[in-house]
């Protein structure tokens, strides 16, 4: 009889039931797309890895004899060495409107794959040890210019142009993310990797018989940083640029940055939407389940024991859940999908399946239904304690006194004093309901602030820091007249010379690997600037750090460093930290650029060149550059910025939309729920107003009014919470790439705002119409 009670209520309460099971699919399809993401971008990561044997230690050095290696390989702790030869390049690529860079990598003498480091091929081949034209190019080029087989592509290494023939497409394990160095973003469009056989490299940079770049993997129970000590003994002498493990390796930090983002936020998040959805499953089924308070006396007093009615209660929650899990779990498969198909133009990997485990819909489904359980549990506790006799008269009403008002009650008309008095009279009850309004709020403004953040991303790091409309990396150190050069170009309105080099920053236990600039004084084309946004001379002695770097290096302004230049005589020196600037992208170290050059004992030399352009002479410009052989590389400012739209604004509107929606289910649940409960509790009083002359619309007046009270105070209340769950999601962040600041703009709020009061109005719509259809004779019929 009770199950046949369950199914009845089921379809009595299908309207309830279903805004519940909504609520709870919301944090299981949460949990599910965050968990499912976080596991599927990592097993694609470890497959890969282990598949293609990726190397645990890198190194880079000017020119060092193949005869080295054989005592590299006697390090204690080294398993597999290979030495390779690698170089920057410049593609001249019809079409394209900046200059295409890209890095070429030499295959084995012998032909076939490297012991490190393996390519997974997805068409043709490799090249033939005889064939030196021959080269493999990277899949993620290939797709973004449409790249065959047998195309030609025409390089410039070493000042020297060369024409390639391509025999293959393929991933690397150590380019899953690509760019051009220094990029946050990738730029398959703009930056290649050619794999090509070691003798044409060799050629091209006279490095026959040499290698300049090391990778290696470390035997099991070995030391890390033993052998990176002992190899950067050995490389020294021969221009070691500072040997690193897998961490420092660009591709694969970028990666196990946003996977720890990914893994914080796989936490923090579900945990946020499943800590709303206990709160709100307490108060929606606790009032359900208080509403039948006359149904459970009644069991009672027929002697149904205790534990078959709470079993009762608890299949009905079991069906609800049942219904929530399923919609969530098939809601978030197809939403981390989604997510992990915004990664795939971030992270080049052969294959990346959605990885669903078994236990990930269990325990999702099991948190809900103890969740939904235990509010259950506890109104029915109240319940079952009342005697038989007391549970089946009618609740006792809200006690509160004629001066509970105050002043301004003997100025209301009766109906607007009902309405207070119901929320008054029941004030936890009344404060949980705003509260379970209120925290609808943040969960639309987590979705939409990404907008806000993103604009101010750009405009500081783009309009105040970074000023200039392009960056020119060069081959090599020059004189600094090079920059009056540059000044003379036709199209070039502002021009300013910088030194980059690679360093090490130490700081007791820690260290960083990262390039120091080197900015002129008084730089007008790159100002750095502090907390306040105020421009920060650049020190002449002394080193300036990004916050977040001083953070991590744990130091604060006026503490000291040491500083290891990778390249050159590899001198180390001990400065102090002279300011603290605000960073949005990567982690900086400054330094005024003369005092850098006499760190270095150079010269007054450039490594790099900062432009202003006219537009109108902008594409005229970088195909001038393009064609100087000392120009390595060209990055614009308007490309880097039409690649950030492109990438970031695809995930930003995947968040945006899911977390709005999951906002507008919170609202419409907790308002529906609680004025269908109103309803359900107020019935008689409702029926018993309409036979004493009230109309529909007085009568529905009277129950919503209570509602719209309570959203309009829970409103502003979700408001002021949502700058602190945008403030706890950011601060859970661990990422060196991106420092997304927590700005929120007054149109966010507003539209958080509408879309909450939208959803508590259709919620209400839908109420007004359950109380015009009221059986008047029903709920009139005597208790007793």
């Amino acid at each position: 009889m009770l199950d046949r009670k369950m199914l009845r209520d089921v379809l009595a309460l299908r309207g309830q039931v279903l805004t519940i099971a909504l609520l709870i699919g919301a944090g299981v399809a949460v949990l599910v797309m965050s968990v499912g993401t976080f596991l599927s971008l990592r097993g694609a990561q470890q497959t890969f890895y282990a598949q293609s044997h990726f190397a645990e230690v890198f190194a880079e050095v000017k020119r060092a004899p193949r005869t080295l290696l054989p005592q590299i390989a006697e390090i204690p702790g080294v398993a597999i060495v290979e030495g390779r030869v690698t170089g920057e390049a410049r593609v001249d690529w019809p079409g394209a409107e900046v200059p295409v860079a890209g890095r070429i990598v030499s295959l084995p003498l012998a032909g076939g794959q490297p012991a490190l480091n393996r390519l997974r091929l997805l068409v043709g081949r490799l090249p033939e040890p005889t064939r030196h034209e021959e080269a493999v190019i990277h899949a993620a080029f290939a797709e973004a210019r449409r790249v065959r087989p047998g195309e030609e592509i025409a390089v410039i290494l070493n000042g020297r142009r060369q024409s390639f023939r391509i025999v293959g497409i393929a991933h690397s394990p150590e380019f899953v993310f690509t760019s051009r160095p220094g990029s946050p973003l990738p730029d398959d469009r703009g930056y290649v990797l050619l794999f090509v056989n070691e003798t044409a490299v060799a050629r091209a940079f006279d490095m026959q018989g040499a290698f300049s770049e090391l990778v290696l993997t470390l035997a099991p129970g070995a030391s890390e940083p033993a052998v990176i000590a002992e190899l950067d003994r050995l490389l020294q002498p021969w221009g070691g640029r500072g040997a690193h493990g897998r961490r420092d390796q660009p591709s694969h930090r970028f990666l196990e940055d946003e996977l720890a983002e990914q893994r914080t936020l796989a936490v923090t998040v579900p945990l946020i939407f499943f800590g709303i959805a206990a709160f709100l499953l307490n108060v929606v089924l606790g009032r359900m389940v208080e509403a039948q308070r006359e149904q459970v006396a009644a069991l009672k007093a027929l002697g149904y024991p205790s534990f078959p009615i709470a079993a009762h209660y608890a299949k009905f929650v079991a069906v609800v859940c049942g219904l929530g899990a399923a919609l969530g779990v098939a809601a978030g498969a197809w939403m981390g999908e989604g997510m992990l198909g915004n990664y795939r133009p971030f992270f080049r990997f052969p294959e990346m399946p959605y990885l669903l485990p078994a236990w990930l819909p269990l325990l999702a489904a099991a948190a809900s239904f103890a969740f939904a359980l235990l509010g259950v549990l506890a109104a029915l506790r109240r319940i079952l304690r009342l005697p038989a006799a007391e549970g089946l008269r009618p609740p006792r009403p809200a006690a509160l006194g004629a001066g509970a008002l105050g002043s301004v009650g003997g100025r209301l008309s009766a109906r607007a004093k009902i309405p207070l008095r119901g929320l008054l009279g029941r004030p936890i009850r009344t404060g949980l309901t705003m509260l379970g309004i209120a925290l609808a709020v943040p969960m639309v403004v987590l979705g939409l602030f990404w907008w806000d953040a993103l604009d101010s991303m750009v405009a500081l790091q783009f309009d105040r820091i970074e000023r200039g409309d392009a960056f020119v990396a060069l081959t090599d150190p020059r004189p600094a007249r090079a920059v009056r050069e540059m000044a003379r170009l036709p199209g070039v309105l502002a021009v300013e010379g910088q030194r980059i080099v690679p360093v090490r920053l130490r700081a007791a236990q820690r260290s960083h690997l990262l390039a120091l600039s080197g900015l002129p004084e008084g730089a007008t084309l790159r100002v750095p600037r502090d907390a306040d946004l105020r421009p920060v001379q650049i020190p002449r002695e002394g080193v300036a750090l990004s916050r977040r770097l001083a953070e991590r290096l744990g130091v604060r302004e006026g503490d000291r460093v040491q500083v290891e230049v990778l390249e050159g005589a590899r001198r180390s020196h001990d400065l102090p930290v002279v300011a603290l600037v605000e960073d949005i992208i990567g982690l900086t170290a400054l330094m005024e650029i003369g005092a850098l050059n006499r760190l270095l004992r150079e010269d007054d030399l450039i490594s790099h060149v900062a432009l202003r352009v006219d537009p109108l002479a902008a594409q005229a410009l970088w195909q001038l550059l393009a064609e100087r052989p000392r120009v390595a590389a060209t990055s614009v400012k308007a490309v880097w910025l039409r690649v950030f739209d492109e990438v970031i604004a695809r995930m930003v509107l995947t968040s945006a939309v899911i977390l709005t929606g999951f906002g507008i289910i919170i609202a419409v649940g907790v308002v529906y729920n609680s004025a269908r409960v109103a309803l359900q509790e107020r019935g008689w009083e409702m029926a018993s107003l309409r036979v004493l002359g009230f109309t529909r619309q007085e009568v529905a007046r009277l129950l919503l009014g209570e509602l719209a009270v309570a959203v309009l105070i829970a409103v502003p209340l979700g408001l002021a919470l949502a700058q602190g769950f945008v403030a706890l999601i950011l601060g859970a962040r661990n990422n060196e790439s991106f420092d997304i600041p927590a700005t929120i703009s007054p149109a966010t709020f507003a539209t958080a705002a509408l879309v909450v009061l939208g959803a508590a109005a259709a919620s209400a719509i839908v109420v007004r119409r359950r109380i015009d259809r009221l059986d008047l004779v029903a709920a009139l019929k005597a208790r007793e």
